[in-house]
């Protein structure tokens, strides 16, 4: 009996080291995740430190979540976007940049479009045309650079989905007991290795 034991146990040892690595590989990288995101967080909050005294200016970086179509197909919709201040008049046409809006119907929201024109009075002031990649007409209200909060880097497509995913309550239960059965399986199979 303990010899037919001893052999499920030696036959099942392959499993065991595979399942323990995938369980290990997905710990770490959770780890290294939660690592990255803790960096840029510190990194958003000291530059809203430093930036605390002018309250019109926006983080030197910042994400956002694409809600319209209007920039198809360069920026999807369920894209985040990382935006970086640029402190001077530096925005030229082609560019597309991240504002907030003085246009009745979207008042005070963050549209983010391509310049189309500039038109510069100082060597810190211009006002913009912007128009949506996916719009047929020109934006019917101009830009200035003090609504600007900076120009789209790169694009990150559809992690709206995933942060959706993950800011529901559903979501979060599941990550819970995912994260939870990994420890547990973790710990499970250090245990019978010993």
């Amino acid at each position: 009996m303990d010899k037919a034991l001893d052999k499920s146990f030696t036959m099942n040892r392959p499993f065991r080291y595979i399942l323990l690595f995938i369980t290990r590989s997905f710990l770490i990288s959770i780890l290294f995740f939660v690592i990255i995101i803790t960096m840029f967080l510190m990194y958003y909050l000291f530059d809203m430190f430093i930036h605390s005294g002018s309250s019109n200016t926006p983080p030197l970086y910042s994400t956002y979540m694409i809600v319209s179509p209007s920039m198809v197909p360069t920026i999807n919709v369920n894209d985040a976007i990382v935006v970086k201040r640029i402190d001077h008049d530096n925005y030229k046409v082609g560019d597309i940049i991240t504002f907030s809006s003085i246009d009745d119907n979207y008042k005070g929201l963050m549209i983010t479009h391509r310049i189309v024109d500039k038109q510069s009075f100082t060597e810190k002031e211009s006002i913009y045309t912007t128009k949506g990649d996916g719009n047929n007409q020109i934006d019917s209200s101009k830009v200035t650079t003090k609504s600007i909060y900076g120009r789209v880097l790169f694009k990150i497509p559809k992690i709206g989905y995933l942060i959706s995913f993950f800011s529901n309550s559903i979501g979060i239960i599941i990550i819970t007991i995912t994260l939870l059965i990994g420890f547990f399986t973790y710990h499970f199979f250090q245990k019978k290795q010993l």
